[in-house]
């Protein structure tokens, strides 16, 4: 599932495709993907989703937004909120895409949303505001420091579940959590409440960098896909059960947490917080 980064790599791209350009036509080719609420269910489609991809025709793109893993368009005076879903991805093509389920076209291109799955959803929005509805600072733009990230994450749960809760910090998905925590030599089973100020600011930093460097990674106006079968693995530990800790040559593990995978080294990620400089 798209995280963070991929979502801040679309936005930019339709920063380059749509922003300043006006609507021309909508080819709303499958309805239920225009949804009145976030919703992974096309069966929660729009009654008014005709009207209203009709309504967009001659207004300009103003914009564009990231909050989290939630994208923005700023089509007019609103907004409509770019939920990927599981397969949610864009294609500047004349020709419907196979998978297309709706197209802005801005007059010498058209912008396709493609969804096999059909998890992904655009969302009419009342203004910008309503992206953050539900969800707490994002992971890379607030820029949290270890106190600002100890006060978002509080309690006894393990870190790494806390890392996955959108509406305590926004963006971070399983694969970038567990390499954060890596990062910051943190097992991903301690206890929030028992990590010390070293280990919070470990970790706020370990973050960033983690975002930062995979957001740099992705090319420009390029999918990206995570981790392929026989494709090449750009992780220090995700993905990697059995095989050699880039840092302490320890075997990468992988457990449970929460119903996903969680892959760490327990050589050199501390359940007591101490971060291990690699």
């Amino acid at each position: 599932m798209p995280e963070l980064p991929e979502v801040e790599a679309w936005r930019a791209t339709m920063e380059r495709w749509l922003v300043g350009r006006s609507i021309a036509a909508v080819h709303l080719v499958d309805s239920a993907v225009i949804r009145p609420k976030l919703s992974t269910r096309p069966s929660d489609g729009w009654d008014q989703a005709q009207s209203w991809a009709s309504s967009l025709v001659g207004s300009s793109v103003k914009g564009t937004a990231r909050v989290g893993k939630r994208m923005g368009l700023q089509l007019g005076e609103g907004w409509v909120l770019v939920h990927l879903g599981m397969t949610g991805r864009f294609v500047r093509d004349p020709e419907p895409p196979r998978f297309a389920r709706i197209g802005l076209d801005v007059g010498d291109h058209v912008v396709w949303f493609a969804d096999q799955r059909r998890f992904g959803c655009l969302v009419p929005l009342q203004g910008r505001d309503a992206l953050c509805v539900g969800l707490g600072p994002d992971a890379l733009d607030a820029a949290l420091d270890g106190e600002g990230l100890a006060a978002a994450l509080p309690g006894r749960r393990a870190v790494k579940t806390a890392l996955l809760d959108q509406a305590r910090i926004a963006g971070l998905g399983n694969i970038h959590a567990a390499e954060a925590l890596w990062r910051a030599g943190i097992a991903p089973a301690t206890p929030c409440a028992t990590l010390d100020a070293l280990g919070w600011r470990s970790l706020a930093a370990a973050i960033r960098e983690q975002l930062a460097e995979a957001v740099e990674a992705i090319p420009p106006g390029e999918d990206f896909v995570y981790v392929t079968e026989g494709g090449d693995n750009p992780f220090a530990v995700y993905g990697r059960e059995g095989e050699p800790c880039p840092r302490c040559a320890e075997a990468i593990t992988r457990v449970v947490q929460g119903g996903r995978s969680t892959f760490w080294c327990p050589g050199c990620q501390r359940p007591g917080g101490v971060a291990v400089q690699g």
